[in-house]
Formats: structure tokens, C-alpha cells, sequence
């Protein structure tokens, strides 16, 4: 865990971020260069995974140390001496602003907020901004578990973090995404896949952000089989928001097959279902801003 956190610091010091304590439970990220040219797709739009990718580091720059007299957000430096923390769920919502050429995609000011505190788990809202704007870009919601280190269970977290973090939050729900129904017809998609290299994180599986990025590309291959190659920008729509619940994880090589469907009340939301083998290891959906006719 420590080898983690001290991988986690070098990234965020050679990205020259930086941050700033507002309150216990409210952490300013800022990131000078904001979203790389790789998040930029054919369109010269952000990928949704990687405002995912965004959000992740700022969760780094707020949960490590960068020096011996440096403080942790939340206190998370005692935490990790007993628990493990596993992301369970994410929910993000895109403004329009996000898609307009003239917005600038950096610098960014990322702020971090502790949005609840439940059982065993905790909620974070991330909502990121142009430094110069004061609505946000993207607002993202992670709930996420203390599982404890000896027990390998979901567990409590220690009593006298609960009693100072939980303050004014009592009464703030957590993030809970229901189960997919699958139709017993309607599945619009097969889509096959297999774990790359590229899609893992400094703890040596799928990083959460790719989940995403694997429900838009069998998207993508679905919307060109039913329109055609023609046309290829066609089918890279604008997201407006997506979520994902995480079951399972996956690793290096792993093949992961992906069933696709349209919501029956809304014609623009797509729904995913991952299967490894015969397990459901995540499931996920992404509503798209309509068609515009402009692009």
C-alpha cells in the first residue's frame, strides 16, 4: 500500500498540480494543464472516460501525502493502517458547456467534497471546473467501501472518524444504483472484448475509468452496424450522464462480453451489462445528448 500511495505521489508531482484546504471535508485541486490532448476525441470533444481519469486524479492529490509534514484529506493516512477502500459505485453528469469549443479544458480547479458518510462506505462529490467559470464543467459521485484489511470484509470505519466526519451529514443519502433488468428481448448488441494493458491502474486491474470507455466502444461498434461506416462521426455522440456499478473486478487478458439495450422510457439511454466467463462483473449506462444536427 505504501509503494501505491508513493506511485500515486509522483504522478500528481509530475503533473504540477496542486491543492488547498478549504474546510475538513472540502479539498481545491488545481490542474494546471487540465485535459490532455489524448482525452480529446474526432470530434475534438472529451472522451467520458476520461473526465473519469480527472476525477481520479483528483482524488490522488487529495487522499496522499506530498511531504512528511503534509496532512491527507479526511484523514486517510490513519485509514489505510486498517481498511482498503473499493470504489462501488459512480454516477457523472456533463453540462452542455462541456462540448463548447470556445470553453478552455484547463487550467482546471477540481473540488472535492465528502458528500456522505453511510454504514460502511462514503461518498464523494467531485465537481470540476474552468478556473475562470463559476458553474461547473462535470459534477461525479463515488460511493465507495471500507473493507477491512484483516477481515477482508465491507466494515465500519473507526468510531472517532465517523464522529467527526459524519457532522452535518447525517441525513444525506448515498449513492445506490439499482440492478439492470435485462429484457428477455430487445438486447440490441453482443460485444467481445479483452482486457489490454493500457486499461490498468497502478493497482494491477482494470481501472475503474475503463469501464466506460468499454460501454462506449460497443456503443460505437453497435451504431455503425446500424448505420454503417459512411459516416463514423456519426455514432460519436455527446454524453450527458453515466454511471456504473461496479460487481466484480477484471485483470490483464480477462475477456469481457457486454450486452447492450436501449431504455424502454428513454430512447437516448443505453444500458450494459459485463459478463467474465458467466459472472456479471459490472453494469453500467450512458445517456446521450440528442443528435445535433450542427456536427
Amino acid at each position: 500500500m505504501a509503494a501505491l500511495g508513493l506511485n500515486f505521489v509522483r504522478i500528481v508531482n509530475q503533473l504540477k498540480s496542486s491543492r488547498k484546504f478549504v474546510s475538513d471535508k472540502h479539498v481545491k485541486v488545481f490542474s494546471p494543464g487540465g485535459f490532455p490532448y489524448e482525452a480529446f476525441n474526432g470530434k475534438a470533444q472529451v472522451n467520458p472516460w476520461n473526465i473519469v481519469s480527472m476525477v481520479e486524479f483528483s482524488r490522488n492529490a487529495s487522499f496522499n501525502k506530498f511531504s512528511s509534514n503534509d496532512k491527507c484529506f479526511l484523514e486517510f493516512d490513519k485509514i489505510y493502517r486498517n481498511y482498503l477502500v473499493f470504489i462501488a459505485s459512480q454516477s457523472t453528469k456533463v453540462s452542455p458547456e462541456f462540448y463548447d469549443y470556445s470553453v478552455p479544458k484547463g487550467p482546471l480547479e477540481i473540488h472535492v467534497e465528502l458528500d456522505n458518510v453511510g454504514k460502511t462506505s462514503f461518498g464523494l462529490k467531485t465537481s470540476i471546473f474552468h478556473e475562470k467559470i463559476d458553474t461547473p464543467l462535470c459534477e461525479n459521485f463515488v460511493q465507495s467501501v471500507f473493507v477491512d484489511l484483516a477481515k477482508r470484509k465491507p466494515s465500519p470505519p473507526p468510531d472517532w472518524w465517523v464522529e467527526k466526519y459524519m457532522q452535518g451529514l447525517r441525513d444525506k443519502p448515498s449513492l445506490r444504483l439499482p440492478r439492470h433488468v435485462v429484457p428477455q428481448e430487445g438486447i440490441l448488441w453482443n460485444y467481445q472484448m479483452k482486457v489490454a494493458a493500457s486499461d490498468m491502474d497502478n493497482y494491477w486491474h482494470t481501472n475503474w475509468s475503463q469501464y466506460i470507455k468499454f460501454s462506449y466502444n460497443a456503443f460505437i461498434d453497435f451504431a455503425i452496424s446500424k448505420h454503417g461506416s459512411g459516416n463514423i462521426a456519426r455514432a460519436f455522440r455527446k454524453s450527458k450522464e453515466f454511471s456504473v456499478l461496479y460487481l466484480q473486478e477484471s485483470n490483464l487478458n480477462d475477456t469481457l462480453d457486454i450486452q447492450l439495450w436501449r431504455d424502454g422510457d428513454n430512447s437516448n439511454l443505453f444500458k450494459f451489462q459485463f459478463l467474465k466467463k458467466s459472472d456479471v462483473i459490472c453494469e453500467s449506462q450512458i445517456e446521450l445528448y440528442p443528435h445535433d444536427p450542427d456536427e
